[in-house]
């Protein structure tokens, strides 16, 4: 099946709307969950250690406002629940242009994170609910290339803005304040989706490929957002300018765009297992390569390969679950708590690794962390792929 096959005949004023703020938000992204650590690095003196610290007070508040997004749209409506969020992330940018003292970061930047962890499975609602087989894997499609393309260039921001964090901020506030307008035009919920539809097009393997990939996406991310934070002093120790190594650091963001290109225009990974096997194994391999400091050109190498594995995997999760699980914003609350999952881990093993590495090199704990993270995740996924295979031959009639 070609590429052209796959192309939208028209694109509906809804998800065209949906994708636009997907890609606004998505800046913010960038720059609240991967970028701020060079802004703390250089105007705040933070250590690795610190930004490790820093990213996992970030990340605690987005499993429960992940988890909490549901059932605040069942009661008020997702339209009004989303709009809330805008405000908060607003506020939030608004409040960090001001370059306040450095205790309020430590919660401006968890309230960012709050507001955001509950906007996505609601945006992800939209993309998908009411859509079935073909037009939503559509919409899925563009919408991970959408988002996934416009968090690189809130890291461009960070180095474009080097020496004035403040302008960052006053342009993320400026951003968001400008979605309210996107917003206030959807529906007060999502469209609602067929489940007899749904059913038509989810294969058997589905619900074990869901599970494992599920397994795999919070491990993916422990990697990412472990090394995040340490980048900044990777890159110095690289000897690689302040100004540029946001930009560097934006390497498996742009990769990741282009795996989810590939994906979406060659649909042929569906119900396959060699997805998750090849993108399980690219992650640990980028991610063990980037820590290993030997130089500029591995680092972004590393970053590549990992950014390749993550994408594969990324994309497989978010379409079992929105196929399996009928586009509901619950399912989208499990997918984004799940990633929150990886996002409180991450931070906490790279403080751990890094008394691990006392006496050795920065990243020594890291690299081990690496490893435990890695065989927990490929060995839980094995388990749903033996019982995938159990169940399709339970399936095959007896032999005569």
């Amino acid at each position: 099946m070609t590429g052209k096959d796959h192309m939208p005949s028209r694109i509906d004023a809804l998800l065209l709307s949906v994708l636009a703020y997907a890609g606004i938000a998505s800046v913010g992204t960038g720059v609240m969950l991967s970028g701020v650590f060079f802004i703390t690095r250089e105007a705040l003196g933070f250590s690795d250690g610190r930004n490790l610290l820093l990213g996992l007070v970030v990340q605690l508040p987005y499993i429960p406002a992940a988890l909490l997004s549901g059932p605040l749209c069942m009661r008020l409506g997702a339209q009004r629940v989303l709009l809330l969020t805008v405000l908060g992330m607003t506020l939030a940018c608004a409040a960090l242009a001001t370059m306040p003292p450095v205790w309020m970061w430590w919660w401006l930047a968890p309230m960012y994170n709050a507001f955001a962890g509950m906007q996505w499975p609601i945006v992800e609602s939209y993309i998908a609910s009411g859509r079935h087989g073909r037009d939503m894997r559509r919409a899925i499609g563009l919408f991970n290339i959408t988002w996934a393309a416009t968090i690189a260039p809130g890291l461009w921001l960070i180095s474009l803005a080097h020496g004035r964090p403040q302008v960052t901020f006053i342009v993320l506030a400026i951003i968001h304040a400008g979605t309210f307008v996107l917003v206030r035009a959807w529906p007060i919920q999502p469209r609602t989706h067929d489940a007899d539809a749904a059913r038509q097009h989810t294969g058997e393997a589905y619900p074990n490929l869901l599970r494992a990939s599920r397994v795999l996406l919070p491990s993916g991310y422990v990697l990412i957002y472990m090394l995040g934070p340490l980048l900044p002093g990777i890159w110095d120790r690289l000897g690689v300018d302040a100004a540029l190594a946001p930009t560097l650091a934006s390497t498996w963001i742009i990769v990741r765009v282009g795996v989810f290109a590939l994906m979406f225009w060659f649909p042929g990974w569906h119900g396959k297992w060699w997805i998750l096997g090849v993108g399980a194994t690219l992650l640990c391999g980028g991610t063990v390569l980037t820590l290993l400091e030997i130089a500029v050109w591995s680092g972004v190498l590393g970053l590549a390969l990992l950014g390749f594995g993550q994408g594969m995997i990324y994309y497989a999760a978010l379409y079992y679950g929105m196929a399996v699980e009928h586009a509901a914003v619950d399912s989208g609350g499990r997918h984004e708590a799940i990633i929150g999952v990886g996002y409180i881990l991450g931070p906490t093993l790279g403080l751990a690794g890094e008394q691990l590495a006392i006496g050795t090199a920065a990243t020594g704990g890291a690299l081990l962390m690496t490893g435990l993270v890695s065989t927990v995740g490929a060995s839980l996924a094995m388990h749903f792929y033996l019982n995938a295979l159990r169940a399709r031959a339970a399936l095959r009639p007896p032999r005569a």
